[in-house]
């Protein structure tokens, strides 16, 4: 039986407009009705996505947030929080240096406040999708204890230079991923959201074989793998794809409702 349905958020459960489809709160109302629990998983922090819930629709409906690709979780009726993997001040301080001649742009995220070294017309772009406020700051000042993530934000015609430098790079204590065409992070490399979901089953006292999972991109591999069934929208990059266990359609064809209605009555379900 499923007791946990977890989603990504961007271009798997809300559109290119910044909107989620009413079908998306109907199916989870549904299921919560039958006692599944429903968790969102994003890169971003958690304060930004809990600001973010009732204009899509999702609050009231969600049972957990993970956030920073599975370096926090909220349990939202309690309001117990749980952080994991943080990199320490000084490897950060060395990743900004190392890659800020690139011309990317580092960036730190609070959840209400995107603080970044530069502010360009892109990175207005970027504030606007977000929902948060972006004030610049010299970020090595800003940055005084361990973070779970860090970002930097770029033009999206250099993200494959910014790609092709981390794979000839790498270091064994972070990894650095793509995230949206022009958000490119760093976190631990044992951090991915399958952590948040691991976490999220200590709670509940619950396996992954009870869980479903949808994604899109890159950083939804590991919880896609996790889960028993992962489930890649259509529109998700190839190597979503090739984690999942089974297709969803588009964001835009609602694929996350669709695929949970037309599969509420199967065996999956049971």
């Amino acid at each position: 039986m499923i007791r946990l349905i977890a989603s990504d958020l961007d271009a798997t459960i809300i559109d290119s407009r910044n909107q989620c489809d009413p079908s998306v709160s109907q199916a989870i109302e549904r299921l919560r009705n039958m006692g599944v629990k429903f968790a969102v998983c994003s890169g971003r922090p958690i304060d930004s996505v809990t600001g973010l819930l009732k204009d899509w629709g999702l609050e009231g409906i969600t049972d957990y947030i993970v956030g920073s690709n599975g370096g926090e979780v909220l349990e939202v009726a309690s309001g117990k929080r749980t952080r994991a993997y943080p990199l320490s001040v000084e490897t950060l301080l060395e990743i900004i240096d190392l890659y800020e001649p690139l011309g990317l742009i580092p960036t730190l995220y609070d959840g209400t406040t995107l603080y970044t070294e530069k502010i360009t017309p892109h990175t207005r772009v970027i504030e606007q999708r977000i929902g948060v406020h972006l004030v610049q700051a010299e970020i090595r000042k800003v940055l005084k204890e361990p973070q779970v993530k860090l970002m930097f934000m770029m033009e999206p015609e250099n993200m494959e230079k910014a790609e092709a430098f981390a794979k000839a790079h790498p270091d064994p204590r972070y990894v650095m991923f793509k995230t949206a065409d022009d958000l490119f992070e760093v976190s631990h490399p044992l951090l991915d959201k399958s952590v948040g979901l691991r976490i999220i089953s200590a709670m509940m006292q619950i396996n992954p074989t009870e869980m479903m999972a949808f994604g899109d991109t890159t950083n939804d591999i590991g919880m896609l793998e996790y889960v028993r069934y992962g489930i890649c929208v259509d529109n998700g990059t190839d190597d979503a794809k090739a984690a999942a266990l089974a297709i969803a359609p588009s964001v835009n064809e609602q694929g996350f409702a669709t695929y949970l209605n037309d599969h509420l009555v199967t065996p999956v379900f049971k």
